[in-house]
C-alpha cells in the first residue's frame, strides 16, 4: 500500500508534521509518500523547489513508513496530481492499492483540477478533515464508492473514498511566512526548520 500526500510545504511547519504521523497511525502497512509539488497550477511557491525539498527532508528525517519523494520535482511544467498517480502505477502495478490523502479544501475544488475523472481509477482517495468540519464532496467524484472502513482499501487498488479526522492544527504557511516577515523568533515548525530558514533567510520579504 502506498498513501500519497502531498503540498507546497512551503514551508513545511507543525501541522503537517501532524498530519503525516496520523497518516502512519491510520495505514501502518503502507508507506507514506510525503511529496512536494514542483509548479502548482493554482498557487506560487516563494521558496524554490531545492530549498522547500531541504526542509521536508529534514523534518521527516527518522520518521518511520515515511520517505519525502521528488516524484514531481523531477518532471518539468505543472504538478498534475493525474500525472503524479499515473507514475505510481507505472512503478507499483494496477493491483498496489494507492491512497491519494487531501485536505478538505483540497477535496472540494478537486473539480478544478487537470482530468479529474481519471482519480477514481487510479487511485483511492483519503479526505483529511476535522471532526466537526462539512465537507461538499464534488460531482465529479460520485465514482468513488463511500466506506466507512479505511482497512478496506489494502484489500484492491482504488475506487474508494473515506474519510479521516484529524486534530486540529491551527497553523498553516502563509501564517509561518506572515510571522517570519515580522521577525517573529518563535514559529510553529520544528526547530531545525526554523533554524533552515534563518540560516537561509526565507521568506524575509513576506507581506
Amino acid at each position: 500500500m502506498q498513501v500519497l500526500f502531498g503540498g507546497t510545504f512551503d514551508p513545511v511547519h507543525d501541522g503537517h508534521i501532524m498530519m503525516v504521523k496520523s497518516l502512519v497511525r491510520t495505514f501502518p502497512n503502507a508507506t507514506v509518500h510525503v511529496i512536494p509539488n514542483h509548479e502548482p497550477p493554482h498557487r506560487a511557491c516563494l521558496a524554490s523547489s531545492e530549498h522547500r525539498l531541504a526542509m521536508l527532508k529534514a523534518a521527516m528525517d527518522g520518521m518511520f513508513q515515511t520517505v519525502v519523494n521528488a516524484i514531481e520535482l523531477d518532471r518539468s511544467g505543472p504538478s498534475y496530481t493525474v500525472d503524479t498517480l499515473r507514475a505510481f502505477r507505472e512503478q507499483f502495478g494496477t493491483g498496489e492499492s494507492l491512497v491519494l490523502c487531501l485536505g478538505a479544501d483540497a477535496a472540494g475544488a478537486v473539480d478544478q483540477w487537470y482530468r479529474p475523472e481519471l482519480l477514481a481509477e487510479l487511485s483511492h482517495l483519503c479526505i483529511l478533515n476535522r471532526a466537526d468540519q462539512r465537507v461538499e464532496i464534488p460531482h465529479i467524484l460520485s465514482t468513488y464508492r463511500c466506506t466507512d472502513h479505511l482497512c478496506e482499501m489494502s484489500e484492491i487498488g482504488s475506487g474508494l473514498l473515506a474519510f479521516l479526522n484529524t486534530p486540529d492544527v491551527p497553523v498553516s504557511s502563509t501564517g509561518v511566512r506572515e510571522l517570519i516577515a515580522k521577525d517573529e523568533h518563535v514559529l510553529p515548525v520544528p526547530p531545525e526548520i526554523a533554524e533552515y530558514i534563518r540560516q537561509h533567510r526565507l521568506y524575509q520579504d513576506t507581506e
